[in-house]
Order: structure tokens, then C-alpha cells, then sequence
């Protein structure tokens, strides 16, 4: 079914997207990049080191070869490309999607799809509708098709662009850039039939036009603000416990100032329960996992029992360049040799501000990276209780990539050259269990952690009687 879609997307483009001028790649040109590509991620990813792998790799690169057209624009060459790194399963190895068509279309008065999406299990619900009546959706019904076709095959196509074994953190990422993927892949522009299922579970068909760049601009701006914060921080001084909220480990900076505020608040108020939700983060860097581990333990551990690497010719001018204290090091080592790195202890500092009470740490199934492998340290020192789904980062993934672009069409791709096997299990493709398995429905996890805690609460009480 993917090929058959991507083929009528490809043929689709041509015919819809006509009245801009979008600039065309040759054959020549597809096929250098093409190759460019293809060699970068055999070289690079550890995974091609199979022999298998690699075989299965060049019968893919053949089918590829033979979908490219005499011409094709950089849309195009991305569909194509997208779902094949996307089928190695690694969610730190995925192609950018382009905007330079996008962006001409855009200032040609190109009309979008007026909704923003949230999708769940496969299913797509309206976000907010951005078309001029404000009246027609209230948000929360259900798409069903859009213009025929169904919502559920739309999704499945769309996750096929993107890698890792979390289904949630695809769609997710579908979620995100659905207005641009329904353009993309299927043309569709000017007017939307839609079959929804509202509150009510009535089903209704709805058309809507689409909308201009300047009716989105204007019309977005009858929402309320949502609020981006990476972090936040509340105290109930009645059950004497605390929720740090913690979006992203992705920025150092922010996320210490945020840190010693809030544990200088807990510390004050002497709060006894702390509630940790890693919730919907998708990850961000080590050292920021490091940061918070100062404020909850002073065991020593560290954030993988393993850490491999593929020594490649790139990986070791990258090294050159970004990390030259290390390009001694990496590059003792032959082209294609797989290295264990060492693991070092982290030994926590002394911190005044280090929290004694009760932890609880709450995560669902797009926890992932740096934020499931907080969960694998948190559960290995069991230094608290995990309450919520199983994570969305697996215990073995790939990682440490960086960008690439082709010569060409100018498409960014990411490579991981390194294979992390953290904490938190022993089956490498499942992610971190927690003691309480709850489904993220509602307020169904911080309502059971409350529950957990006040019993908590009155066992003291009976037992100080």
C-alpha cells in the first residue's frame, strides 16, 4: 500500500501543484544523491555492519532506483526517501522534512487544510479548526475521511515516514506536521469533504475550505495562547507533596535555573512526596538527566551499561572537528571496527538542596531517549516508584546523530553512528515497566499516584498513633 500511495503522490504533484514554478531535479542529479545517501548510511549506522542488513539494503536501493522519474522535485525525492531510513526502525536516524516547496506555495496563495490534529491510537480528532466560522467545531470530534479517503489509511501512511519502534512518538510526529503531509502526499488543497463522528458519536459530513496563509495568521488568533513551557512546578502544602512537570532534557541552562528554584521551594516547604512527570518528553542531552540526578540520589551510577560505536571515516572528521580532545582517541581504531566505549561512574556532588522523601516518577509511551533512560537510572537505583505506560524509548537505540544533506535537492538526513543499551530491563526492545501499569486516559496516573500517596499518608498516621 505505501508504494501505491507514494506513486500516486509523485503523480499527483505534477498535476495539482502545476501553477508554481517548483524547481525540477534530473535524473543525473536524483541518482547522484541517491547514492550520496545510500553510502552515508551504510558507512555510518552500526546496523549495516550486518552482512543481512546490508544485503536487504542494496535489493531496497534497486527498488528505489527504479522509482526515480526523469524529473522530480524535492517533495518528491523526500517521499521516496523517507520511508526507506525510516524501515531500519531508528528513531534518531530519520530524514527532515523539506519546506522550500511549502514556502513557494505559501506565497502563491496556496490554501492549507484549516485544522490542527491530535492523533491517538491511529485515530485523528480536530484540535482547533482555523477557518473563518468558529462555530462549526468545538474541537475533540473525530475525522474519519478527509476527501475519501480514510483517516486511518492516511496515518498509517504517514508513520511510515518516520522510524522507531513507538508507535505513539510516529504519530506524534505525524500530529504535528499533518497539514503539510496531507498537501504533500495527496494534493489536496482547495476544499476538505469530511466525515466526522462528533461528541455525540453522530456521524456528519462537513465540507470546509481550505485556507490562505493570512486567514491562518488571523484566525489563530482567537485561541488562547498555549503554553510552551519546558517546565513547571506546583506544591499542594496539604498532602505536603510537589509535581515537577519536565517537557524536555533537551537545554542545560534553563532546565538548572528551573531545577534549583523549585528544589529550594521543596526544600522550604519540606515536602515529602515529590511526583516527577516525564510525560510526552521526547529527550534532549545527558548532562540535563545528570543535572536532575544530583537533586535525587547520591549513589554513583551510570547512564548505560553499554555504549557501542562505529568507527567510520566520517565519524572520525566529525570527531576532528567537533571533539578534537577525543580524535586521538577514535582514531586508533580501523574503519568498521565496533568500540565499546568505557563507562564512567557518575558520583554525585554534595547538594543541600537533595530531596529525601518519597519519589514517584510518571511516564506514558512517548517517554522517550534521554527521558526513558532517566526512567532505566530511576528504576536500576530504585530510588522511587514508576507509575503510568511503558516508555516509548526502548532499553537498546541508536543515537548521537547528526545532519547530512544531499549535494542536490538539498535534503537533511540524520545518521546515529552509536548503539545505547540503557538501564530499566533486559529485553532490548521494550522500553522501561513501571511498578504501576496505567493507561495515559485522563487524569487516570496522577490520580492513582495521589491514591498511592494518601494511603501513604494514613498508614503514618495509624502507625504514630
Amino acid at each position: 500500500m505505501r508504494k501505491t500511495i507514494l506513486i500516486y503522490a509523485i503523480c499527483i504533484q505534477s498535476v495539482c501543484f502545476g501553477q508554481v514554478n517548483y524547481k525540477y531535479f534530473s535524473r543525473t542529479e536524483l541518482e547522484q544523491d541517491l547514492a550520496f545517501f545510500s553510502e552515508k548510511l551504510t558507512s555510518i549506522h552500526p546496523l549495516f555492519l550486518d552482512k543481512a542488513v546490508h544485503n536487504a539494503w542494496q535489493d531496497k536501493l534497486l527498488s528505489m532506483k527504479k522509482l526515480l522519474k526523469d524529473s522530480m522535485t524535492q517533495n518528491e525525492f523526500y517521499l521516496l526517501l523517507a520511508p526507506s531510513l525510516a524501515s531500519i526502525n531508528d528513531g534518531h536516524s530519520y530524514i527532515r522534512m523539506p519546506f522550500d516547496q511549502r514556502v513557494l506555495y505559501t506565497k502563491a496563495g496556496g490554501l492549507a487544510f484549516p485544522f490542527f490534529v491530535d492523533i491517538i491510537d491511529s485515530k485523528i480528532f480536530i484540535a482547533q479548526y482555523c477557518g473563518d466560522d468558529s462555530t462549526l467545531f468545538s474541537g475533540g470530534e473525530e475525522i474519519i475521511r478527509i476527501n475519501g479517503v480514510s483517516s486511518a489509511d492516511m496515518v498509517l501512511e504517514m508513520q511510515n515516514l518516520f522510524g522507531g519502534s513507538s508507535i505513539a512518538n510516529r504519530q506524534k510526529a505525524v500530529a504535528t506536521n499533518f497539514r503539510y503531509y496531507i498537501w504533500m502526499i495527496y494534493g489536496f488543497e482547495k476544499n476538505y469533504d469530511l466525515q466526522i463522528k462528533n461528541k455525540q458519536h453522530q456521524k456528519l459530513h462537513v465540507s470546509v475550505p481550505g485556507i490562505s496563509s493570512e486567514q491562518f495568521q488571523r484566525n489563530i488568533q482567537r485561541f488562547p495562547t498555549r503554553k510552551n513551557d519546558l517546565y513547571s512546578f506546583s506544591m499542594d502544602n496539604t498532602n505536603k507533596s510537589s509535581v515537577l512537570k519536565i517537557k524536555s532534557f533537551g537545554q542545560l541552562d534553563s532546565f538548572c535555573a528551573f531545577a534549583d528554584s523549585a528544589f529550594s521551594m521543596i526544600n522550604k516547604n519540606r515536602i515529602q512526596n515529590l511526583i516527577i512527570d516525564i510525560r510526552g518528553n521526547g529527550g534532549g542531552r545527558s548532562v540535563v538527566v545528570d543535572s536532575l540526578m544530583h537533586y535525587l540520589t547520591d549513589k554513583p551510577y551510570t547512564q548505560y551499561r553499554k555504549i557501542e560505536i562505529r568507527v567510520s571515516r566520517e565519524l572520525k572528521e566529525r570527531y576532528r572537528e567537533k571533539y578534537p580532545d577525543r580524535y586521538k582517541w577514535i582514531n586508533n581504531y580501523a574503519i568498521d571496527e565496533l568500540v565499546v566505549q568505557d563507562m564512567n561512574r557518575t558520583f554525585p556532588s554534595n547538594n543541600k538542596l537533595r530531596f529525601v522523601g518519597n519519589l514517584f516518577l510518571l511516564t506514558d509511551k512517548t517517554t522517550s531517549s534521554a527521558a526513558a533512560t532517566f526512567a532505566g537510572i530511576f528504576k536500576e537505583l530504585k530510588i522511587g516508584v514508576i507509575i503510568g505506560e511503558e516508555t516509548g524509548g526502548t532499553i537498546g537505540y541508536y543515537g548521537d546523530y547528526w545532519e547530512l544533506s544531499t549535494p542536490n535537492t538539498a535534503i537533511i538526513f540524520c545518521i546515529a553512528p552509536k548503539r545505547f543499551i540503557q538501564y530499566g530491563g533486559t529485553d532490548l526492545d521494550r522500553g522501561v515497566i513501571p511498578d504501576y501499569l496505567i493507561t495515559n486516559n485522563g487524569d487516570a496516573i496522577i490520580n492513582f499516584t495521589n491514591s498511592l500517596i494518601e494511603k501513604q499518608r494514613n498508614a503514618n498516621k495509624r502507625f504514630s498513633q
